[in-house]
C-alpha cells in the first residue's frame, strides 16, 4: 500500500512539474533567440535593410542579453536613418481567426526619430489581407525612461483568410538591443 501512495505521489508531482510545458504553445518565429549566426553576422533566417544614408552597425551581444547566449544589437548611429530587421522566411503556420501574441524583449538607449520623422517601432500584420490600423508597438513610447530589458507584447487575431504574419522592426536612431522573439497561438 505504501508503494501504491508513493508511487502515486511522485507520479502527481512529475505531472505538476512538466504540464506547463506541455501547455505552452510553440513560438512560431524562426531563430528568435537569435542563438544561430550567419557568415554575414546577423541572426539566421533573419534579413536587415539599410535604407540610403543611413549609418548604422550590426552585432550579437553576450553581455547585454536577456536570456541564453547573444542578444542583436542594432545601432543607428546620427543623424539617423532608418533600419528594417525582419525574418527572412514567410511565418505561414498560422491558423485564420485566431488569436496570436507577440512577445519581444526590448532594450534601448538614445531612440529617436530620423531626420524624416519616422519613429522607431515594431509593426506585425497578416497577408494576403492586412489588419488596419496595422498592429504597432511604439519603441518611443514603450521605452521611455527604461534603462533596462522590458518585455513588450501585442496580441492580434488573424484575419479569416491570414496565411501568413509579418513582423517589422523599424529602427531609426540609437542602440537597440534585441531577443526572445516570439509569436504564439492564444488557447
Amino acid at each position: 500500500m505504501k508503494k501504491i501512495v508513493a508511487g502515486t505521489i511522485i507520479l502527481v508531482g512529475f505531472l505538476i512539474a512538466v504540464s506547463p510545458a506541455l501547455c505552452k504553445t510553440k513560438n512560431i518565429v524562426p531563430n528568435g533567440s537569435f542563438e544561430t549566426k550567419t557568415t554575414e553576422n546577423i541572426p539566421e533566417g533573419w534579413l536587415t535593410k539599410t535604407y540610403r544614408g543611413t549609418s548604422a552597425e550590426f552585432a550579437f551581444n553576450d553581455a547585454e542579453k536577456h536570456s541564453d547566449s547573444y542578444s542583436y544589437m542594432i545601432k543607428i548611429n546620427e543623424p539617423g536613418g532608418s533600419v528594417l530587421f525582419y525574418p527572412e522566411k514567410k511565418i505561414t503556420n498560422i491558423k485564420p481567426g485566431k488569436e496570436y501574441q507577440f512577445s519581444v524583449w526590448i532594450k534601448a538607449k538614445g531612440l529617436g526619430y530620423s531626420p524624416n520623422f519616422i519613429a522607431p517601432a515594431i509593426r506585425i500584420n497578416y497577408k494576403p489581407k492586412r489588419l488596419a490600423p496595422v498592429p504597432t508597438i511604439d519603441l518611443m513610447l514603450e521605452m521611455k525612461g527604461e534603462r533596462d530589458w522590458k518585455n513588450l507584447t501585442l496580441t492580434t487575431v488573424a484575419p479569416p483568410d491570414a496565411k501568413q504574419i509579418t513582423l517589422d522592426f523599424l529602427l531609426t536612431k540609437g542602440t537597440v538591443w534585441i531577443d526572445d522573439v516570439e509569436v504564439t497561438e492564444i488557447e
